[in-house]
């Protein structure tokens, strides 16, 4: 009996190992040559969850082998919104460059991995053009510290819209409020490229007018906005279409069935959260809703 106990002990030990489940016991320095092989076994059998789990396992262990996965879990097919979770999660490899628990010190030193800003953001625009909310924060954080304004606030809008936040909740407000009759220069530079027909403006000054964000609120104009970026394409555009009608708002009624046609197009183009089981939670009424 005795003997039977040590061996479901260490099997269980070895388990929580590879899984890293046990997150309460300090995690080893190193995996031992048996356990990676293991890993990669696991991580070439085709699926998104050998290659996820592997992928993840290393990054645990600081192990740069960690980056091979994730692009085998980002590329597994058929896609599903899994997908967008390996691509989030190397658009932050990338644009840090470093490993989930470079700074544990339980675990072998990080190794050196080079940032690469083009790498990382193409990464972290594949996942949110595919609908994962968190690479629309990392953008946000990513070009707020590159001291790129006009895109940070895109990104803040775009999670602002997805998130129901108030304008005057967002903290986006003071950051381009209008001066008296003037607005601010992001806001008129938005105005300027959406009035040339750039889809992605069109989309952020939808945003704005949404929301009474640097300008009058007008869901109204933000509709057509949003249409008008849709209809070239621009899956924000055929998203936020597809939830302002549904939604309703001041001057735009709830048209389930309009709504719907939008997300249809959105979800053609793998933005996973235009798919009926999410839209059809994200168009119900908040359990709280704050004046604004």
């Amino acid at each position: 009996m005795q003997h039977r106990n040590g061996r479901t002990g260490a099997l269980a030990a070895l388990l929580c190992l590879g899984l890293a489940a046990c997150q309460s016991l300090p995690p080893p320095s190193t995996l031992q040559l048996d356990q990676q092989q293991v890993l990669e076994q696991r991580g070439t059998d085709g699926s998104f969850d050998g290659a996820w789990e592997t992928a993840r396992t290393f990054e645990r262990f600081n192990d740069l082998r960690a980056v091979t996965y994730y692009e085998r879990a980002a590329a597994i097919t058929p896609w599903t919104f899994h997908n967008t979770k390996a691509e989030e999660a190397l658009g932050r490899i990338w644009i840090s460059g470093t490993l989930q628990h470079a700074d544990s010190p339980h675990i072998n030193p990080a190794p050196v991995l080079r940032a690469s800003w083009r790498r990382g953001e193409r990464w972290s625009m594949a996942a949110a053009n595919h609908g994962n909310p968190y690479a629309f924060f990392d953008l946000a954080k990513a070009y707020r510290e590159r001291g790129d304004a006009q895109r940070a606030l895109r990104w803040d809008l775009r999670a602002m819209v997805y998130q129901r936040y108030a304008s005057s909740s967002s903290g986006l407000p003071g950051a381009v409020a209008a001066t008296g009759d003037t607005v601010h220069p992001l806001v008129a530079r938005i105005q300027r490229r959406a009035a040339a027909g750039d889809a992605d403006a069109q989309v952020d000054l939808g945003a704005l007018l949404e929301k009474g964000v640097g300008l009058p609120r007008d869901p109204a104009l933000a509709l057509q906005l949003y249409q008008r970026a849709g209809e070239r394409g621009n899956v924000f555009g055929q998203y936020f279409a597809g939830l302002l009608l549904g939604r309703s708002a001041p001057g735009v009624e709830k048209d389930t069935d309009a709504a719907a046609r939008w997300f249809a197009r959105a979800e053609a183009q793998r933005f996973y959260m235009a798919a009926p089981s999410y839209w059809k939670k994200a168009i119900e009424p908040p359990f709280f809703i704050f004046s604004e």
